[in-house]
Protein backbone atom coordinates (compact mmCIF):
# COMPACT_ATOMS: atom_id res chain seq x y z
CA UNK A 1 0.00 0.00 0.00
CA UNK A 2 1.34 3.18 -1.09
CA UNK A 3 2.39 6.47 0.09
CA UNK A 4 -0.84 8.34 -0.92
CA UNK A 5 -3.39 6.09 1.03
CA UNK A 6 -1.15 6.26 3.85
CA UNK A 7 -1.49 9.88 4.11
CA UNK A 8 -4.91 9.86 3.42
CA UNK A 9 -5.74 7.29 6.59
CA UNK A 10 -4.01 9.79 8.74
CA UNK A 11 -6.62 12.34 8.02
CA UNK A 12 -8.80 10.35 9.52
CA UNK A 13 -8.21 8.28 12.94
CA UNK A 14 -11.52 7.56 13.66
CA UNK A 15 -11.50 5.29 10.81
CA UNK A 16 -12.77 5.13 6.88
CA UNK A 17 -15.83 4.65 5.66
CA UNK A 18 -16.12 1.50 3.56
CA UNK A 19 -16.30 3.30 0.39
CA UNK A 20 -13.86 6.11 0.94
CA UNK A 21 -11.77 3.32 1.57
CA UNK A 22 -11.79 1.71 -1.48
CA UNK A 23 -11.49 5.11 -3.04
CA UNK A 24 -8.29 5.91 -1.65
CA UNK A 25 -6.43 2.36 -2.07
CA UNK A 26 -8.32 2.68 -5.66
CA UNK A 27 -6.41 5.84 -6.30
CA UNK A 28 -3.04 4.45 -4.87
CA UNK A 29 -3.28 1.77 -7.84
CA UNK A 30 -5.24 -1.18 -6.17
CA UNK A 31 -7.55 -2.07 -9.33
CA UNK A 32 -9.77 -4.36 -7.10
CA UNK A 33 -11.03 -1.84 -5.28
CA UNK A 34 -12.31 -0.03 -8.25
CA UNK A 35 -13.52 -3.12 -9.34
CA UNK A 36 -15.37 -3.26 -6.47
CA UNK A 37 -16.91 0.09 -6.36
CA UNK A 38 -18.08 -0.52 -10.04
CA UNK A 39 -19.60 -3.38 -9.27
CA UNK A 40 -21.40 -1.56 -6.55
CA UNK A 41 -22.30 1.57 -8.19
CA UNK A 42 -22.70 0.32 -11.78
CA UNK A 43 -26.83 0.63 -10.97
CA UNK A 44 -26.42 3.97 -9.93
CA UNK A 45 -24.68 5.02 -13.02
CA UNK A 46 -26.60 3.26 -15.01
CA UNK A 47 -30.05 4.61 -14.10
CA UNK A 48 -29.06 7.80 -13.62
CA UNK A 49 -27.04 7.99 -17.24
CA UNK A 50 -30.20 6.17 -18.89
CA UNK A 51 -32.63 8.71 -17.31
CA UNK A 52 -31.06 11.64 -18.98
CA UNK A 53 -29.84 10.14 -22.50
CA UNK A 54 -32.85 7.92 -23.11
CA UNK A 55 -31.46 4.72 -24.83
CA UNK A 56 -29.07 1.34 -23.71
CA UNK A 57 -26.63 2.28 -26.33
CA UNK A 58 -25.70 5.34 -25.43
CA UNK A 59 -26.21 4.76 -21.63
CA UNK A 60 -23.88 2.16 -21.56
CA UNK A 61 -21.21 4.00 -23.52
CA UNK A 62 -21.48 7.31 -21.00
CA UNK A 63 -21.68 5.26 -18.31
CA UNK A 64 -18.13 3.80 -19.23
CA UNK A 65 -16.96 7.17 -20.04
CA UNK A 66 -18.55 7.93 -16.33
CA UNK A 67 -16.20 5.61 -14.84
CA UNK A 68 -13.12 6.71 -16.25
CA UNK A 69 -13.37 9.89 -15.12
CA UNK A 70 -13.69 8.72 -11.74
CA UNK A 71 -11.02 6.52 -12.10
CA UNK A 72 -9.22 9.54 -13.64
CA UNK A 73 -10.13 11.87 -10.94
CA UNK A 74 -10.17 9.30 -7.71
CA UNK A 75 -6.97 11.50 -6.16
CA UNK A 76 -9.69 14.57 -6.00
CA UNK A 77 -12.00 12.30 -3.66
CA UNK A 78 -11.16 13.60 -0.27
CA UNK A 79 -14.12 11.93 1.72
CA UNK A 80 -16.09 14.78 2.29
CA UNK A 81 -18.73 13.45 1.21
CA UNK A 82 -19.96 9.85 0.68
CA UNK A 83 -18.38 8.56 -2.43
CA UNK A 84 -21.89 7.84 -3.82
CA UNK A 85 -22.79 11.61 -3.81
CA UNK A 86 -19.55 12.41 -5.40
CA UNK A 87 -20.05 9.67 -8.16
CA UNK A 88 -23.59 10.56 -8.56
CA UNK A 89 -22.26 13.65 -9.79
CA UNK A 90 -20.03 12.92 -11.79
CA UNK A 91 -22.31 10.80 -14.19
CA UNK A 92 -25.15 13.37 -13.92
CA UNK A 93 -22.95 15.76 -15.46
CA UNK A 94 -21.01 13.98 -18.02
CA UNK A 95 -24.95 12.89 -18.85
CA UNK A 96 -26.03 15.75 -19.60
CA UNK A 97 -22.70 16.89 -21.19
CA UNK A 98 -23.52 14.21 -23.49
CA UNK A 99 -27.26 15.56 -23.91
CA UNK A 100 -25.95 18.82 -25.16
CA UNK A 101 -23.37 17.47 -27.59
CA UNK A 102 -25.78 15.02 -29.05
CA UNK A 103 -28.85 17.80 -28.55
CA UNK A 104 -31.35 14.58 -27.05
CA UNK A 105 -33.16 13.25 -24.07
CA UNK A 106 -35.26 10.31 -22.70
CA UNK A 107 -36.28 8.81 -19.56
CA UNK A 108 -37.12 5.58 -17.06
CA UNK A 109 -39.42 4.02 -14.18
CA UNK A 110 -43.00 2.92 -12.77
CA UNK A 111 -46.16 3.81 -9.98
CA UNK A 112 -47.72 4.23 -6.83
CA UNK A 113 -47.75 6.65 -4.63
CA UNK A 114 -47.53 7.04 -0.63
CA UNK A 115 -44.09 7.95 1.69
CA UNK A 116 -42.01 4.74 1.40
CA UNK A 117 -44.56 3.31 -1.31
CA UNK A 118 -42.44 4.48 -4.84
CA UNK A 119 -42.49 3.26 -8.44
CA UNK A 120 -41.15 0.05 -9.66
CA UNK A 121 -39.72 -1.07 -12.92
CA UNK A 122 -42.08 -3.66 -15.12
CA UNK A 123 -40.43 -7.40 -14.44
CA UNK A 124 -37.71 -7.96 -16.78
CA UNK A 125 -37.47 -11.34 -15.58
CA UNK A 126 -35.01 -13.53 -18.01
CA UNK A 127 -37.81 -16.61 -17.74
CA UNK A 128 -40.85 -14.76 -18.72
CA UNK A 129 -42.97 -16.15 -21.38
CA UNK A 130 -42.44 -14.20 -24.70
CA UNK A 131 -46.11 -12.27 -24.52
CA UNK A 132 -44.98 -11.38 -20.96
CA UNK A 133 -42.19 -9.88 -22.03
CA UNK A 134 -43.72 -8.15 -24.65
CA UNK A 135 -46.19 -6.18 -22.44
CA UNK A 136 -43.66 -5.32 -20.18
CA UNK A 137 -41.55 -3.76 -22.88
CA UNK A 138 -44.95 -1.81 -24.02
CA UNK A 139 -45.22 -0.56 -20.25
CA UNK A 140 -41.25 0.07 -20.17
CA UNK A 141 -41.80 1.90 -23.45
CA UNK A 142 -44.70 4.07 -22.06
CA UNK A 143 -43.21 4.40 -18.64
CA UNK A 144 -39.80 6.10 -20.23
CA UNK A 145 -42.20 8.31 -22.31
CA UNK A 146 -44.24 9.66 -19.23
CA UNK A 147 -40.80 10.34 -17.36
CA UNK A 148 -39.48 12.12 -20.63
CA UNK A 149 -42.02 14.37 -20.22
CA UNK A 150 -41.32 15.33 -16.33
CA UNK A 151 -39.35 18.37 -15.31
CA UNK A 152 -35.56 17.00 -14.52
CA UNK A 153 -35.65 18.11 -10.82
CA UNK A 154 -38.77 15.60 -10.88
CA UNK A 155 -37.51 12.65 -12.55
CA UNK A 156 -33.80 12.77 -10.63
CA UNK A 157 -35.74 12.13 -7.30
CA UNK A 158 -37.99 9.47 -8.49
CA UNK A 159 -34.78 7.87 -9.90
CA UNK A 160 -33.25 8.35 -7.19
CA UNK A 161 -35.76 7.62 -4.39
CA UNK A 162 -37.65 4.68 -6.46
CA UNK A 163 -35.39 3.20 -8.46
CA UNK A 164 -32.27 3.29 -6.20
CA UNK A 165 -34.09 3.23 -2.73
CA UNK A 166 -32.17 6.23 -1.00
CA UNK A 167 -33.25 7.55 1.70
CA UNK A 168 -34.39 11.30 2.43
CA UNK A 169 -31.54 12.15 3.98
CA UNK A 170 -29.24 10.47 1.37
CA UNK A 171 -30.95 12.42 -1.32
CA UNK A 172 -31.18 15.38 0.41
CA UNK A 173 -27.21 15.23 0.54
CA UNK A 174 -27.05 14.28 -3.68
CA UNK A 175 -29.23 17.29 -4.30
CA UNK A 176 -28.14 19.61 -1.15
CA UNK A 177 -31.57 20.44 -0.43
CA UNK A 178 -33.91 19.97 3.13
CA UNK A 179 -34.93 16.49 3.99
CA UNK A 180 -38.51 18.23 4.33
CA UNK A 181 -37.72 19.72 0.70
CA UNK A 182 -36.88 15.72 -0.38
CA UNK A 183 -40.45 14.60 0.97
CA UNK A 184 -42.25 17.12 -0.77
CA UNK A 185 -40.75 16.91 -4.05
CA UNK A 186 -41.30 12.83 -4.16
CA UNK A 187 -44.63 13.75 -3.64
CA UNK A 188 -45.12 16.33 -6.51
CA UNK A 189 -43.12 14.31 -8.58
CA UNK A 190 -44.83 10.89 -7.69
CA UNK A 191 -48.54 12.41 -8.70
CA UNK A 192 -47.00 14.20 -11.99
CA UNK A 193 -46.04 11.08 -13.03
CA UNK A 194 -48.79 9.26 -12.42
CA UNK A 195 -51.22 11.41 -13.88
CA UNK A 196 -49.29 11.08 -17.15
CA UNK A 197 -48.87 7.54 -16.97
CA UNK A 198 -53.36 7.30 -16.63
CA UNK A 199 -52.92 9.02 -19.73
CA UNK A 200 -51.29 6.48 -21.18
CA UNK A 201 -53.34 3.57 -19.60
CA UNK A 202 -50.43 2.58 -17.99
CA UNK A 203 -52.65 1.31 -14.94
Amino acid sequence: MGIFFKDKQKNHPEGLPEDTLLAYEAADGNDNAFETLVRKYERLVTTCVYSIVGNPDDTSDVSQETFLKVYKSLSSFKGDSEFSTWLYRIAKNTALDFVRRRKQNTLSIDSSGEEGEGFELPDNNINSSPEKKALENERKEKLYQALAALSDEHREIIILRDLNGYSYEDIADKLEIESGTVKSRISRAREALRKILLKENYF
